[in-house]
């Protein structure tokens, strides 16, 4: 037990390490691509246009060490990153972790939505299609499984909006809210919009992997010895066939928060999504590198919960990690 637990020690610094490089070199290339190939000055977001006093674009060079080499420019940021300052924005002036965090709740409210419904209609349905292996409502869900992943998100939002208009006048399809039970209310059909697009794969790769484990060896002593088929198919076929699902759901989890610019754009959704779309439109570049950087720790802990739900649920991955 020692041994083994030393060995899942050594790995997760490993693992850790390893993040902190992904990160260290992430970071080098979003600033320096930032900074040097962009065609805009800095100077002129911050202080509004172009038509600072030379006295003001000085002091402006000076306060955001724009005055400065880019390497040294860069110091600055992973330093105050350590200290929990990620910048200021040109454009707001404000901090950038502020800025972000005024419209987080939206985006991670969107994207966790957006998973739930996901997972609670693709898993299922795949088992279902998967028992059904070429009956008519296999057939059925294939088709309709296409249909929905062909029509893309911003679409559907668009969609939506149109057909709440003539069905449901009242409900607040844009515009603010308030209290909990108006964030419910605001990130329902965007959550739905979201989620559609994300269905199919899911629902496809659970399909395939229920079909493979029917036909396994296991899945017929399991029925001999007299198990209930429901039981057979929930405790045995799903448990074995939901790994390569996880895989897919931690990708679309990132790909849900790109996905989540344009849904929060027809909704008319203050999120991180718009914010970095603003930012990259006007050049405002504390918030563009924090958001991204942000963005790639997303995809980074997404793995890493798929590492750990690869073995809780297979006890083979717990062995050769051990091994």
């Amino acid at each position: 037990r020692k041994k083994a637990g030393a060995d899942m020690l050594k790995s997760c610094v490993r693992k850790i390490m390893e993040y902190v490089v992904i990160l260290f070199v992430v970071s080098i290339l979003i600033f320096f691509l930032i900074h040097l190939f962009s065609p805009t000055d800095p100077v002129s977001v911050i202080i509004g246009g172009k038509g600072g006093t030379p006295e003001q674009i000085q002091a402006a060079r000076e306060e955001y060490h724009l005055n400065e080499p880019v390497w040294r420019q860069y110091l600055y940021w992973i330093g105050g990153i350590f200290h929990g300052d990620w910048g200021t924005s040109y454009k707001y002036h404000t901090p950038v972790l502020q800025s972000i965090a005024d419209r987080a709740p939206v985006t991670l409210g969107l994207v966790l939505g957006a998973s739930v419904l996901s997972i609670l209609v693709a898993i299922p349905l795949g088992v279902a299609s998967a028992v059904k292996n070429g009956k008519p409502l296999d057939g059925a869900l294939s088709i309709i499984s296409l249909i929905v992943a062909a029509v893309p998100p911003f679409l559907l939002s668009m969609l939506l909006i149109l057909a709440l208009s003539k069905l449901a006048p009242a409900y607040p399809i844009t515009g603010g809210y308030s209290g909990v039970e108006g964030y419910l209310i605001r990130m329902f059909w965007p959550c739905i919009a979201l989620a559609c697009s994300k269905v199919t794969i899911t629902l496809k790769i659970t399909r395939q992997g229920m079909v493979e484990q029917m036909q396994m060896p296991y899945m017929m002593n399991v029925e001999a010895k007299g198990m209930p088929r429901k039981n057979m198919i929930w405790k045995h076929g799903l448990k074995n066939a939901v790994i390569p699902v996880i895989s897919i759901l931690s990708i679309q989890i990132g790909a849900m928060i790109v996905g989540a610019v344009l849904v929060e754009s027809v909704f008319s959704l203050s999120g991180v999504g718009s914010l970095l779309i603003d930012s990259i439109k006007s050049s405002d570049f504390p918030v563009v590198q924090a958001i991204i950087l942000m963005l790639v720790v997303v995809f980074l802990i997404t793995g890493a919960l798929a590492d750990f739900l690869y073995a809780v649920i297979d006890p083979r991955i717990r062995a050769g990690r051990k091994g």
